[in-house]
C-alpha cells in the first residue's frame, strides 16, 4: 500500500492577525479533502479520518473541521471527511508516532534548511501528475524561497 503524507509549514507573519495552527489545519484537511476526491473520480471512494495528536487546540480545530465540512473554508467545503478530528495521546499509537516524526522532519527542513530526514519522506507527500499537492508553504510574500514547495510554484 502506498503511503500520502500531507502537511503545512506556516510562517505567523504570513497569515497574522490569524492563528498559524489554525491555518495549517486548513490546508492539511483541504488537501486531504482533494486527495479523496480525487480517487473518488476514479471509483474508489473513501472516506477519511484525521487522527492528531491531543493538545490545547483540541476543541477549536474540533469546531474548525464542523464549520468546513457544514460553512466551508476558504475553497469550499469538505466533502469526504467521515467526522470531526480524532484526538489521541501519541503514546498511545504509533501512527501517530509516525506523523510526529514527518512533522519533526518538515520543521526542520522549512525552519532550519536540514534536508537530511525531508529528503527521505518527501516523495511521500501527495501529488498527481507530477504537482506535489500534499504540502505547502505559507510565507510572506516578500519572503524568497527555493524550498521543494516554493520552486514548484514558479
Amino acid at each position: 500500500k502506498q503511503v500520502h503524507l500531507f502537511g503545512a509549514a506556516v510562517h505567523r507573519a504570513a497569515v497574522s492577525p490569524d492563528d498559524p495552527m489554525e491555518r495549517a489545519f486548513e490546508q492539511v484537511c483541504n488537501r486531504f479533502d482533494k486527495f479523496l476526491g480525487r480517487l473518488h473520480r476514479r471509483d474508489n471512494t473513501q472516506r477519511g479520518l484525521i487522527i492528531l495528536d491531543k493538545s490545547t487546540y483540541e476543541t477549536s480545530l474540533q469546531g474548525l473541521a464542523r464549520n468546513f465540512r457544514t460553512v466551508g473554508h476558504r475553497w469550499g467545503k469538505l466533502y469526504n471527511l467521515t467526522d470531526v478530528p480524532l484526538f489521541v495521546d501519541s503514546r498511545a499509537t504509533r501512527m501517530v508516532q509516525y506523523a510526529d516524526m514527518v512533522a519533526y522532519a518538515v520543521r526542520r527542513y522549512f525552519e532550519n534548511g536540514d534536508a537530511t530526514l525531508f529528503d527521505m519522506i518527501a516523495p511521500r507527500f501527495d501529488s498527481e501528475g507530477g504537482v506535489v499537492h500534499g504540502l505547502t508553504h505559507l510565507r510572506p510574500s516578500t519572503q524568497p524561497c527555493h524550498c521543494f514547495c516554493c520552486k514548484q510554484k514558479r
